[in-house]
Formats: C-alpha cells, structure tokens, sequence
C-alpha cells in the first residue's frame, strides 16, 4: 500500500494527516472513509473541498453524521491506528481513477471520486445524505477539472465503468478508449483448422491417415451433441473419426477394456474420453489407461508431467487453445502478468504450467487463484492477461478488471432466458458487455475459446499421427 503514496500531491497527504488527526478527535482507534471525509473538507484548498462547498457540506454537519452514526470512543487511542477495509477499498479506487483520468498524481480530486465510488462505505453514505450523490459529486469534480459541460455526462458514465484515459499524441488531452476488441474464436479456430488439414494432406500422401477414437459413456446430450461436431470437424480435416458410444450403466472394465482395445487399434493414433463420465466409473483410472502416445487432449499423467517440465508433449486442447488465441491476435505472454482463475486439471492448472514456461510462446509471471484465495478481485485487478476458467457464470466483473487488459474468458455455462425458444442460452465466466468496457481485447461466449478446444483437439490428433509415423 505504501507505494501507492508516492504520486498522492502535497494536499492529498495533508488530507490523510486530517483523517487522522479526525480519528484521533472521536477517540476511534481506525481511520474509515468518513475520516477521510472530513480531512476532504478540512483541506480547503484542494478541488474536493471546492466540489463539496458547492453542494453545501460544512465540517460541523459531518462531524455531526459521524458522531451520530459511529459514536465517540470512550478514551483516548493509544498507539497505532489502522485504515479500515473500506478506506483501504478507497485508496485502491483512488489510484484507479487516477489512471482512468490520465493523470500522474492523485490529488484530492481523486481521493472525492474514489470516496463516492464505494456506495456501501459509510463516507459516501454521510455524503448523500447531506446531499452529495456519486453521480452528483462526479460530474462537479469533472466541471472542476476542466471537462466541457457536454462530455461531462459521457465523461461520468465512462469513468464509472472504469475505461482507461490515454493521452493521445496532439490532440490537446486525454482521450476515452474504446470498448475492448472481440477475439473472433471462431475465425482463429478456421485457420488452425486449414492448418491441420494442410499437415493431414501430407501424411495422405504417404499412405497415412490420421485417426480419432471419440469414446463417449452415457446419453448426455450437450456431450452426444459435443462428440458429434468433434467428429464432423475430423471429417473436414481429413482426419479418421469413430465415436465408441457405450451405455450409461458401463462398468469400468467393459470401458477399461475398450480403452486397451483402442490403444492397439492401428487405425488411431489419438484417442480422447469423453468427461464427465457416469458416477460408477473411476476418471482417473480411465484417463491413466490411455497411452500417452494416443493421448488427444493431453490428460494423462505422462503428458501433464511433460507438460510441467517443458518436454515436448500433447498439450490439453483449451489451453493449448488459449494461447494460440493470445498469440494470434497479437497479445503474446511474455513479459506479462498473466493471473488464472481456476486449478482445474483441464485448463486452470495445465494453462498457468504452459504460460510460466521458459519460452518465447510463454514467459509470463503467472498467478493462479482458486475458490480459496481470499480476495479474489485484488488479484484480478493486478493482471496483464486475466484468464477465467471458473465454471461460474458471469463470476469476473469489471471492477476485477485492470483497465486495458486481455481477457480471455473459458467459462461455459448455460443460465435460464425466457426470451430464448431453448429457455436458456450460453454466458461465460465473465460479464462480458460490462467487461469490455474495461478491457483492451475479450473473448466472447460462444465464439471465443470453444471453437479453438475442438481446432486444437484435431492439431493434436495430426501431431500425434506424425509422431508415431516418424517412429515407423
């Protein structure tokens, strides 16, 4: 937090010595956000107490809130004093804001807006009850900064929702960025696509066919469904596919057995299980029983633990997608901060080995968060490159997001939608329209990391017939 107050202006730390100096007077051993409050009006010279003398708020009709509201001590504090976590909430918004409006210093202008952000704070609700609402207090703090009367309320809307302001090469100011950039999935996914059909060509020529054992247990019909566009996608690609569709009420040697069978099987050189499976069957013993030589989607223990070591090896097929999608969009990892939301085995835990990689295709400080990290939205906030792969819809909101950073959303989850004939409709881990208010590049839901799963399912299955081709 310390080095957050190295750009606070002369008045800005005076208002921090004022908010003390408050808690002091109430005999309360926190300093909170109606503290700083006060130090706001007692900094007369600063542009927040211009903005609060405009909307009538005197010292005494605060000090009055706090003591009504938050009472007096009933001795004297002795020794240090702590912020409490909405000031410290404050300060973080503060330094936010800041950053959106362009500016290299924090000044008490900051400070008000950052006060006024955080409806639930008891600052902000002194305010507006004397008042001073946080769109109210926003477009005056802008009328003081200059912005003219008609951008005010474009201004406002997009400082709220946290868009960055650069400055832009002589255009006299700062500018507003624009709405992230869609990374079109569906597009990136077609030439991987044509790149494995061009890579299946060649082995034609040598009288070799890639093939693709789908093996599927039960009557899931998002799986049947999934299973089927893998294998008509196979088709497409000059691959050769089978879908081995087994009964929901398998056992585990029937499907054990049929896993060996499929690993002598010289018609394919990928194989790739269906997940989830029935609750009767051991995943794991399942995913172990694949060969590692026909492992499609780079599940099994062999791979994983290639994986991490930087060994050549299949690579799951949603991460492997995701940094295809990184790279050709043009937002390379390397040298980035890239924070992953989710440890699945899948995609949490094998993209953040991928990405830490010493690589030129990796090479980013990764940071993996998981439904025990406190404070999620702290993390979030730091991340060049934020993937979300948390199975939880609509969980990453725009004020997780770091203005300007590339968010890459893996979620896939249906919600109810009594507008759509289905009821229902597909939303991933992130709030998109929100999100891309923020962001510089997102991937939307459907049409983002879905497509490039299946592309690089069939790039695996290639490589594989060219690596077993090469052993023959």
């Amino acid at each position: 937090m310390a080095d957050r107050f190295d750009k606070f202006t002369e008045r800005a730390r005076r208002v921090l010595t004022l908010a003390q100096e408050e808690a002091l007077r109430f005999n309360h051993n926190y300093i909170g956000t109606e503290h700083f409050l006060l130090g706001l009006v007692r900094e007369k010279e600063g542009s927040a107490a211009k903005a609060l003398r405009n909307f009538g708020v005197r010292l005494e009709d605060v000090r009055r809130a706090v003591q009504t509201i938050k009472g007096r001590g009933e001795r004297p504090v002795q020794g240090e004093i702590h912020l409490t976590p909405h000031a410290k909430r404050l300060i973080e918004i503060t330094v936010d804001q800041a950053r959106a409006l362009g500016h290299d210093h924090i000044g008490t202008e900051h400070l008000l807006l950052g006060l006024v952000a955080d409806g639930e704070s008891v600052g902000a609700g002194i305010l507006e009850s004397l008042g001073g609402t946080d769109r109210e207090v926003t477009e005056e703090v802008m009328r003081i900064l200059g912005v003219p009367p008609s951008e005010i309320r474009d201004a406002v809307w997009q400082l709220r929702h946290g868009l960055l302001r650069e400055e832009m090469p002589g255009k006299g100011g700062p500018v507003y960025r624009q709405p992230a950039v869609i990374i079109d999935g569906k597009a990136i996914a077609a030439e991987v696509r044509e790149e494995a059909k061009q890579r299946a060509d060649k082995l034609h020529e040598r009288g070799i066919t890639p093939g693709l054992a789908l093996v599927l247990v039960g009557e899931n019909p998002s799986s049947l469904s999934y299973v089927r566009s893998k294998g008509d996608a196979a088709e497409q690609a000059g691959i050769y596919s089978d879908m081995f569709h087994l009964p929901e009420n398998t056992g585990q040697q029937t499907l054990l057995s049929r896993i060996l069978d499929l690993n002598e099987d010289g018609r394919f050189h990928g194989i790739l299980v269906q997940l989830p499976l029935p609750k009767q069957l051991d995943e794991h013993a399942i995913i172990n029983a694949i060969d590692p030589q026909k492992d499609a989607d780079g599940v099994t223990p062999m791979n994983l633990g290639r994986l991490l070591r930087g060994e050549p090896s299949p690579w799951p097929a949603t991460p492997a997608g995701i940094v295809e999608l990184l790279h050709r969009s043009g937002h390379p990892p390397n040298g980035k901060h890239v924070v992953v939301c989710g440890r699945s085995n899948i995609v949490g835990k094998p993209v953040a080995a991928i990405l830490m990689q010493k690589s030129p295709r990796a090479n980013g400080t990764v940071t993996l968060c998981h439904t025990g990290t406190p404070d999620l939205a702290s993390f979030t906030r730091q991340a060049d490159i934020l993937i979300a792969a948390m199975g939880s819809p609509n969980a990453i909101t725009a004020g997780m997001v770091k203005p300007g950073a590339v968010v890459i959303d893996v979620g896939n989850n249906w919600v109810e939608d009594e507008s759509r004939q289905s009821g229902r409709r597909l939303v991933g881990d992130v709030d998109f329209e929100a999100v891309r208010q923020v962001a510089s590049a997102v991937t939307p839901v459907p049409g983002g990391v879905g497509p490039m799963t299946v592309a690089m399912l069939l790039s695996n299955t290639v490589m594989l017939a060219e690596q077993q081709a090469g052993r023959h």
